[in-house]
């Protein structure tokens, strides 16, 4: 069951919200949206999203899942409120002030605030003031930057040259309290210091220290990029998990923001991460799976709300103790019904995981029609969660060699009959990125039997495709029904170059398709 609410919300709103979704670069993704909106449909509903955002949502809290009712804002993501606030901040200039008071109103007095939110809500509430910004105040106690100074003294003793270096974050980004801490590192000397990092994670049992950023070459990098094997942290995630860990934000937060951000660990450090995950939640899960319910479709099982809140490899490693690609349909059937209820919906990611583990293997080995458990499952994922689901659906089925009869019906059926318009133009787009077969006409002539409104630039490559792999289809049945949907379904967007480019491409064609097909364009037959 999906929120109401969302449903309800513009779709500018919708987009931002998954864009702010999206990870550590989420408020860089959220600007481009704001732009593309601007652009496209004029200025942002600000009012809209947050009177939507403000209003209060039942919920349960605590181990005990206590009843309490909340602002929306809060029953989103972290990663989520923080990179609002953030982009907030970026745009407070044609934010009105009123929607940015109301979003302040409704985490204030929240004992559960994420440190960083708090952070970014005062500084955005000293904008408002009108009062001066900078020099942002420390983000450290002098008690605890003494601790540092101390537990740094101890684990990074002076190094022969050449060895590894601990790194400390960017000193633009920890302000006065990255400056104190420069002060005081071994060798005086601004330069060396700057290059030396420690980072302060906290676990599941508390915090830990992280010796080693890397110890792999990440994929793409540079030879000589970094001679002193010393990776350089990203200012703005550095600064976010520096304020996070030293503030003591919750450790659930501190590995969420972790697992989304890879190049800084170790691939040993990964697989514990998720095997330890997999041990603390698969169990339960898997017992759940395999009960018999007697519970309301409508209620969700509290254990499924880890889906929402782990990260994709968490997620994937998951999925397969889960064996989610095996198991029975009428199973399958009612896990995607606690999918769809589940609030905050899923990231982008963790869909895209979903989809594959739940249904590729199974797509790509139909014999058969889907049965009524499977088809049912897939067009209710796919009408959430769509873009994710054709990416990573569509695509492997259409590049599938062989006959593949019943995946070309199966996706004839979903363009027909589930997906938004603009998922049946994302579907054309990717037919037209492959070659053109027999197998994949009925797909093109399903799209276009929907009869949306084509991009100029989509239309003229469906065109270009047509007039280049004509001679393939010179006696294909499929092909003429193909080409005289075009010219009668689009008649507006064909233009006189379209119909000459037919035409000529249309010469080696069949005697029989090519005098209907040309009557069909207006040419006069030869």
């Amino acid at each position: 069951m999906e929120l109401p609410w969302l449903k309800l919300l513009a779709q500018p709103c919708r987009l931002l919200l998954h864009a702010l979704a999206s990870g550590p670069s989420g408020p860089l993704a959220a600007l481009r949206v704001l732009q593309r909106v601007q652009a496209q449909e004029g200025p942002f509903p600000w009012q809209g999203f947050t009177a939507a955002l403000c209003m209060e949502e039942p919920t349960l809290e605590g181990p005990e899942e206590a009843l309490a009712v909340k602002p929306r804002l809060l029953l989103l993501p972290v990663v989520c409120q923080r990179n609002l606030f953030s982009l907030l901040q970026a745009v407070a200039a044609v934010v009105p002030a009123d929607c940015i008071l109301q979003l302040l109103r409704a985490v204030r007095g929240d004992p559960n605030l994420d440190p960083w939110v708090q952070a970014l809500g005062a500084l955005l509430q000293r904008g408002l003031r009108g009062e001066e910004l900078s020099p942002p105040p420390p983000a450290l106690t002098a008690a605890f930057q003494q601790q540092l100074r101390c537990l740094c003294q101890k684990i990074a003793p002076s190094k022969p040259e050449g060895q590894r270096k601990l790194k400390w974050c960017p000193s633009e980004q920890l302000g006065a309290a990255g400056d104190a801490a420069d002060s005081v590192l071994p060798g005086g000397k601004h330069k060396e210091a700057s290059e030396e990092s420690l980072e302060l994670d906290e676990g599941r049992g508390g915090k830990r220290v992280l010796l080693e950023e890397v110890v792999f070459d990440l994929p793409g990098s540079q030879d000589g990029e970094d001679e002193a094997g010393v990776e350089e942290m990203p200012a703005e995630t550095a600064g976010d998990r520096s304020a996070q860990s030293m503030a003591g934000a919750a450790s659930k937060s501190s590995q969420q923001d972790a697992a989304e951000e890879p190049g800084r660990i170790s691939q040993t450090e990964v697989a514990a991460e998720v095997q330890s995950f997999i041990q603390m939640h698969g169990p339960r899960l898997k017992m759940l799976l395999l009960q018999e319910s007697n519970r309301s479709e409508l209620s969700i099982p509290p254990e499924l709300r880890v889906f929402s809140n782990c990260s994709a490899s968490q997620l994937e490693g998951l999925c397969s103790f889960l064996q989610l690609s095996t198991c029975p349909e009428q199973l399958l059937v009612r896990f995607c019904s606690w999918l769809l209820a589940l609030t905050p919906d899923l990231s982008y990611a963790s869909a895209a995981v979903l989809a594959e583990q739940l249904f590729l293997k199974r797509v790509l080995s139909l014999t058969q029609p889907p049965s009524r458990h499977l088809m049912a499952a897939l067009t209710s994922f796919c009408s959430k969660y769509s873009q994710p689901f054709c990416r990573v659906l569509v695509a492997p089925v259409l590049q599938e060699p062989g006959e593949g009869v019943e995946q070309t019906k199966l996706l004839c059926e979903l363009v027909e009959e589930c997906l938004e318009p603009d998922y049946v133009r994302m579907v054309l787009s990717q037919v037209l990125e492959v070659p053109l077969s027999e197998r994949l006409l009925p797909v093109v002539l399903a799209v276009l039997g929907r009869q949306e409104v084509l991009p100029p630039e989509l239309f003229d490559l469906l065109v270009l495709t047509l007039c280049r792999q004509a001679p393939a289809f010179a006696t294909s049945l499929s092909y003429a029904k193909l080409v005289t949907a075009v010219l009668t379904m689009y008649q507006s967007h064909v233009t006189p170059a379209h119909r000459s480019r037919l035409a000529a491409a249309l010469e080696g064609s069949n005697a029989a398709l090519k005098k209907s097909l040309q009557a069909v364009l207006g040419a006069p037959a030869r």
